[in-house]
């Protein structure tokens, strides 16, 4: 916890006599209500603050500062909270279960850890404060699995005499154990005898030791058995049947990467430690011991790492820091003797990962999300864990870089982002489910599509148990770093090993955006190959607006083709792939330039075969184009999503666009012989045969008749009364305050009202209910993007000209809406005051 805060915190509620909530410290303090809950628990363990009252519970200040924390014994193992999590319970449970436990077995290869979880297990016992962990005691079978006689005798004792060589009585192991724990390692090196002996013990609890006719021995033992066999086959089916728990240990290289990772770090610390300097491990030395697959594992490892740090001494033995390297090192993992994980801090990572669980969990938004992580990253992680000096933080930013370097050539876009998205990595050790990820994930890539693209391969080739995560959180922290404006997807497809990306990285660069993707063929690759792997390529994106690609190969009309079948909106081949002509296409795209544009001025400037379907689009479809701005536009294209027939494509235009648009389809007939219907919140100056319908009609009371006309065809019958409904709430107060983001509704809404009035006096209008309505919606939605930094377009007239009501429109709507410029320190643009007059003209 930063200092600053904390003092902040306690300044606050010193002023308080009778306490705050959490809701008004955070608040006070400007942060999220969980990052402050976590803040308030933490001086909570410390005894800084204390709590009273249930829902709401109210902090007050208190002297105390005393830390308790009650520990796990299972903390030790690497991986109880990861990979080891579900078998760690189960050995709770058995150990605990009365009177005496329930036998355990632990299985698997032979140095995965198996005799260190026993010896854990019993320590959970006294941690427990039990009364039967007295004493432990370790046996390992093989030691005399050619001598079962001799084997029985040591598990069972004997009577004086029992064999040749008893000349005296003698307990047995499971007699020395009584009140404690018995490990019988290698069980599966006991003789069927002793098997059945041992389980007969397990049913009664008694059994007769060697050579004893009468007597009766009793014991309670809690019983741990461990092999490195399959048990079902190796022993006996009934001595099995009454084993109640079984646990698997994994392989080493079957473990989790960051649990390796961690695995062969505390094994580097724990030599650092016995040698008592610090040490500089080179990553290709930490990566190698990570990746190999060694029979002995764990204890395999230790031998390695140990040759290696007296291979270290022995070059350096008068230095301060060892460096475990080969020549050519340049990437280390830094390791310090004085390192080391307390209980405390476990117990705090695990009040982080909670925090941060439950951020993922709620339901923010994404752009709210974001900054809750990006805030609890600064307050909590940032400072206290570090990932440019381990082995997994180098190898994670450094590939993302490559990549980076490979699409946009623009480090600084993942410099912040990545650097959090590890932090939040090592708190949370890669624990989310696949189905918390894959849901946000299908959340991002729905709202922000071209940044979950951009995310999908910056994150190539990370180790795939890892890469789900730091893919799915970086997106999200990408989010506004990566345009979403850009409408048609761009592909680059080459022959040559670099060919294509190495045009994808210079154009990107240089338009200042992730506008193009690239496919790099080996130059074998036959037409039929290209066609497969754009294929791949397009089946992950949405292509309804339409694709443009630039190759340097084969049969234009073959390749056309075979993608246009696959691809829902236009498609541009361009038969020449150079720098130059992926600049001039990058360009026109950042520039929101139409795909009929694009594809006149390719077929105008670049000297090379292009083909391209003519028309706006191959599938029958409706236009959506809001006056008030591209998000109205897909607000209101979400509402006929969850109403129109699915076979009905859904096209979302920026208004000027839709002009442009009209303009071309009234001297060419054809052009939207595919589109059944435009939906506006104006009205249109339409010369052509489609039908339109401005939204804000629905207010009107024939608005069902006029929605059942102009659907007709294009939506159930049925539908009809929902979608009305839908949209009267969308063109209401209520549905205003919905798309605010940031802006006061209630004060928003009466200084437009203002305005609304203002505008009526200086150019005599009489305004009806309707169109009040619109213009209050439209001003406080245009406030909005004006302060976000709306996209500015030219204006199609001169605006000193217009008139309106024959009052010179430009400079009296200038002094109307003075007061609110002022106010939000904004400047409206040209365009903008040229859609007020187009609303007012209307």
């Amino acid at each position: 916890m930063k200092r600053e805060t904390h003092d902040l915190i306690i300044k606050i509620l010193e002023n308080e006599k009778n306490g705050l909530t959490t809701l008004e410290i955070a608040d006070a303090l400007a942060l999220s209500r969980s990052a402050t809950s976590l803040y308030l628990n933490k001086l909570l363990e410390k005894k800084e603050v204390t709590q009273k009252g249930t829902r709401p519970v109210y902090w007050q200040t208190s002297t105390s500062s005393h830390l308790t924390n009650q520990g796990d014994v299972f903390q030790q193992y690497i991986g109880f909270d990861g990979s080891a999590h579900e078998a760690i319970e189960k050995c709770k449970a058995a150990i605990l279960y009365p009177p005496v436990g329930l036998p355990l077995l632990l299985c698997g290869p032979s140095g995965v850890g198996k005799s260190f979880l026993a010896k854990l297990i019993f320590d959970y016992l006294k941690e427990q404060k039990k009364e039967e962990a007295k004493t432990f005691i370790i046996f390992n079978c093989a030691d005399y699995a050619n001598n079962p006689e001799l084997l029985s005798s040591i598990l069972f004792g004997h009577t004086k005499g029992a064999f040749t060589g008893a000349e005296s009585e003698k307990k047995g192991l499971l007699k020395q154990a009584d009140g404690g724990v018995l490990f019988l390692d290698e069980v599966h090196r006991l003789s069927k005898e002793n098997q059945e002996k041992l389980f007969q013990f397990m049913d009664s609890g008694q059994f007769r030791p060697m050579g004893e006719e009468s007597k009766i021995v009793s014991s309670q033992v809690r019983l741990l058995f461990a092999t490195t066999e399959n048990p079902k086959e190796v022993l006996l089916p009934t001595f099995y049947r009454r084993l109640s728990v079984v646990v698997n240990l994994p392989a080493l290289h079957d473990r989790p990467i960051l649990e390796r990772i961690s695995l062969v770090n505390h094994l580097f610390v724990r030599e650092s430690i016995r040698l008592k300097r610090d040490l500089k491990i080179d990553n290709q030395i930490f990566k190698q011991l990570l990746d190999q697959q060694i029979p002995g594992n764990v204890g395999s490892l230790i031998n390695e790492i140990q040759m290696y740090c007296a291979d270290a001494l022995r070059k350096n033995s008068d230095h301060d820091i060892l460096e475990i390297s080969e020549d050519d090192a340049t990437l280390f993992t830094n390791v310090s003797y004085t390192q080391n994980i307390t209980e405390n801090k476990i117990d705090y990572l695990g009040q982080l990962n909670e925090t941060f669980t439950s951020l993922i969990s709620s339901n923010s938004s994404i752009l709210e999300l974001k900054e809750e992580l990006f805030q609890f990253d600064s307050h909590f992680l940032e400072g206290n864990f570090h990932v440019s000096s381990d082995f997994l933080g180098n190898q994670l930013i450094k590939q993302i870089e490559d990549n980076n370097k490979q699409i946009i050539d623009n480090k600084v876009i993942t410099q912040a982002p990545i650097k959090c998205a590890l932090r939040l990595l090592q708190v949370n050790k890669n624990t989310l489910s696949i189905k918390t990820l894959e849901e946000l994930k299908r959340k991002v890539s729905k709202e922000y599509p071209r940044t979950a693209l951009f995310s999908h391969y910056v994150t190539n080739n990370l180790s795939p148990e890892i890469k789900l995560f730091v893919e799915v959180i970086l997106s999200v922290l990408l989010v506004e770093k990566i345009s979403e404006e850009i409408r048609y997807h761009a592909l680059l497809v080459a022959h040559g090993n670099t060919t294509a990306s190495s045009i994808q990285a210079v154009a990107n660069k240089l338009c200042g955006e992730y506008v193009f993707d690239a496919i790099n063929m080996p130059l074998t690759s036959s037409i039929r190959d290209v066609v497969a792997q754009v294929k791949l390529w397009l089946s992950e994106r949405d292509t309804s607006e339409g694709v443009i690609m630039l190759v340097d190969m084969g049969s234009l009309t073959h390749l056309y083709k075979s993608l246009k079948p696959q691809i829902l909106g236009e498609l541009l081949v361009i038969n020449n792939l150079t720098t130059s002509y992926a600049l001039e296409i990058g360009q026109q795209l950042v520039n929101g330039q139409m795909f009929y544009d694009v594809a006149k001025n390719a077929e105008k400037t670049f000297k090379t075969n292009i083909q391209y379907f003519e028309g706006f689009s191959v599938e029958k479809n409706i236009i959506i184009a809001s006056i008030s701005g591209y998000d109205i536009s897909k607000k209101l294209k979400e509402i006929c999503e969850k109403n129109v027939n699915p076979d009905i494509k859904l096209i979302v235009l920026n208004f000027n666009e839709l002009r442009n648009i009209l303009d071309r389809a009234s001297t060419d007939q054809n052009y939207l012989k595919e589109t059944s219907l435009i939906l506006t919140t104006s009205y249109l100056d339409n010369k052509t045969d489609v039908p339109s319908i401005n939204l804000l009609d629905v207010l009107d009371e024939d608005a069902e008749k006029q929605l059942n006309t102009s659907f007709k065809n294009l939506i159930h019958p049925n539908n009809i009364p929902n979608i009305l409904n839908e949209f009267i709430h969308f063109f209401s107060k209520e549905g205003l305050s919905e798309k605010l983001e940031f802006l006061n509704p209630d004060v928003i809404i009466r200084q437009v009202e203002t305005i609304t009035e203002k505008c009526e006096k200086r150019f005599n209008l009489q305004l009806s209910a309707k169109m009040k309505f619109n213009l209050t919606m439209h001003l406080a939605l245009m406030v909005e993007r004006m302060m976000l930094g709306d996209t500015d377009y030219p204006v199609p007239e001169n605006l000193l000209d217009l008139k309106l009501n024959q009052k010179f429109f430009y400079q009296n709507m200038k002094d109307i809406v003075y007061t609110l410029e002022q106010f939000y320190r904004i400047q409206i643009s040209d365009w903008e005051l040229f859609v007020l007059f187009e609303i007012l003209n209307a």
